[in-house]
Formats: C-alpha cells, structure tokens, sequence
C-alpha cells in the first residue's frame, strides 16, 4: 500500500504545510466538499482568520484548524452551546486565540474548555483559559507540558521560524500558566437550564489507549459523541498509567459507552478526519481493537509514526486505521 502525497483543498484559511500527513482518500472527498462548497461553513476572519466553523446542530459548531506541524493532520475542535455555558473541546495548535472566536459563537455565556487528551495538536490554545478541565489520568502531565517553549519545540526550529508552515509565529497564542482541572470518567457540565426547565448536561467519557486519559464528551441532549483521537493505544515517555494505554482498555470503554448510550448517539465527532459519523462506527472501533487482541500479528501496515514503529489494522468505513505495537495489545 503506497502513502499518498495530499491533493490541495481551497479553504478560507490560507496557512499550507509543506509537510502535511499522507492523503486518506475517504477524508479526502469529505473535507473537499465541505470546505470548498458547503453552505455549513461560517468565517470570521476578523475575530480568529485561522478557523473555519461549521454548524453541525444548532448549538454546536465544528471548529477546523489546519495543520501546522510537521506529518501532523488538521485538527477539530468542537463547541456546545448551553443556554449559560458553552463549552469547547480541545483548542488544536494555538494559532490564532479560539476563545475569542467561542466567544463570539456563544455570546453571553461563559466558555468553558476540555481537552480529550493532553496530545501537543489538542492544547495549544489553552493558554487563551485560566482554567482547562481534562480526565484525571492525564491532568499531571498536562501539568507538566505547561511550560514555555513546550509548543514551540514542536512547531518552531531553533531560529524560531515555523518547522513546516509559513504561519507567523507571532500569531500563536503567548504562554500564560493555567488551572489544571482533572476530572474522572462520568463527570458532568452543566451548561444550564434549558426552555423546558431540564439541565442541560454533558458527560466526560473515558476512552483510554491513545493515552491514559483520552476521553469522549457525550452530549446527553443532541446525542453527539465526541471522541478526540481514539484509533490508537500508544505509550509515551513518561506515562503515569500505562495499563491504560492498550487496545484492551480501548476496548472495553468503547463496550462500555455502547452499552451505556449506543441507542442514543446521533453522530461521532472525531478529532481528525470526517465527522458525524453513523453511531455504528463505534462498534466497528470495538470490532477492530477485539480482532487485534485475538491476533495482534495479523496487522494490515507496519508504519514509521514521529520515529515510532506501529502496527495498523483497517476500521471498517472509518476512514482510518487503529495502530498499536506489541507492548499495547494489552
């Protein structure tokens, strides 16, 4: 299977990488024709000129930033809009301030901001929040990647120029220190109190693997999943909980929300690629992490990720794969 060279796509937003991910086909025709003709997209070059909106609910907005880091993929942040709080999840590379520009979707409401895990193309505009709520089991090394130079290390050479992407450095969101909140799988925002009297709710939902701590949103008023990056169960340097960083325990979670609101998810809101996606592709995840576990050898891919070996297998219509290594099958 040969890696593909990205096709360009004509956005609003006018930053290229010269060193973009490979080309997975099935997004690609996506987020062509979202970009370049649908009538979803609002741009407000004048409050964040490096995000693209689109309206997925009418209280809920994908938010787009592309990619400005090396072999990275552009990244979706999402926010839900409560009748007094709004809440944002994840704030990509920091470039360009996105709580301004969730402010400017959510007006009179206070932003609130999650990160699905402490991964550097989910933080880097935290630094726009005096406060970040991310699960528990990735709230210390958050705490420790909170220091300045750590984003730059990933997007800027030793001269301070941009590694793979003609954005100007001077736009990236300064370093500020933050609030670390860490909160266990099953708490709850409460974005307030809706016309009908009821709360309305959503629900922090673990999915560890692609860290310890990655976690799901689960709107219990829309029904919309959001799931960060959970197609991967990976072991970095330094993690404090590595038993849960494993297909099995991406596995079982992802059993464990299907059990839990499968007949009530009306779409999946992933992190990178496409987006509302049917509520059977989470079975497919699950499918895919039990084939993996049965036969860890029976990989469809051997690739090189950031200097890593990882194996892959194929998601059924995912649009992308779950990679491991051995030590992660769990």
């Amino acid at each position: 299977m040969m890696d593909l060279d990205p096709r360009p796509i004509a956005g609003s937003v006018s930053v290229h990488n010269f060193q973009p991910e490979h080309e997975k086909p099935s997004r690609w025709s996506f987020m062509k024709v979202l970009r370049e003709h649908s009538d979803l997209k609002e741009y407000y070059p004048d409050v964040n000129p490096f995000v693209e909106c689109y309206k997925v609910r009418p209280n809920t907005y994908a938010l787009f930033s592309p990619s400005i880091m090396p072999g990275c993929g552009d990244v979706w942040s999402y926010l839900v809009i409560g009748p007094e709080r709004a809440l944002l999840i994840d704030t990509a590379f920091g470039l360009g301030n996105i709580r301004k520009l969730a402010e400017h979707l959510a007006p009179d409401r206070e932003i609130l901001c999650f990160n699905t895990h402490r991964h550097v193309d989910h933080i880097g505009g935290n630094f726009c929040f005096d406060a970040v709520y991310i699960n528990e089991y990735d709230a210390e090394l958050l705490k420790r990647q909170m220091a300045p130079g750590y984003m730059a290390g990933f997007l800027l050479d030793e001269q301070g120029k941009p590694k793979s992407s003609d954005f100007d450095p001077k736009n990236l969101v300064p370093f500020r220190p933050y609030e670390v909140k860490g909160v266990p799988s099953g708490f709850i925002f409460d974005l307030g109190v809706m016309d009908t009297g009821e709360p309305y709710r959503v629900e922090v939902n673990l999915i560890s693997g692609h860290t310890a701590g990655e976690s799901g949103i689960y709107d219990r008023v829309t029904g919309c999943f959001f799931m960060g990056d959970a197609t991967s169960a990976l072991l970095d340097e330094g993690e404090s909980h590595p038993e849960l960083c494993t297909i099995r325990s991406l596995h079982d979670c992802i059993v464990k929300i299907i059990e839990a609101h499968g007949d009530k998810i009306s779409g999946v809101f992933p992190g990178h690629g496409t987006f509302d996606l049917h509520p059977v592709t989470l079975s497919y995840l699950a499918e895919t992490a039990q084939s993996i576990l049965d036969h860890p050898d029976w990989h469809d891919r051997e690739i090189d990720w950031f200097g890593r070996k990882l194996f892959t297998r194929n998601i059924y219509q995912f649009g992308s794969d779950l990679k491991y290594t051995m030590d992660t099958v769990g």
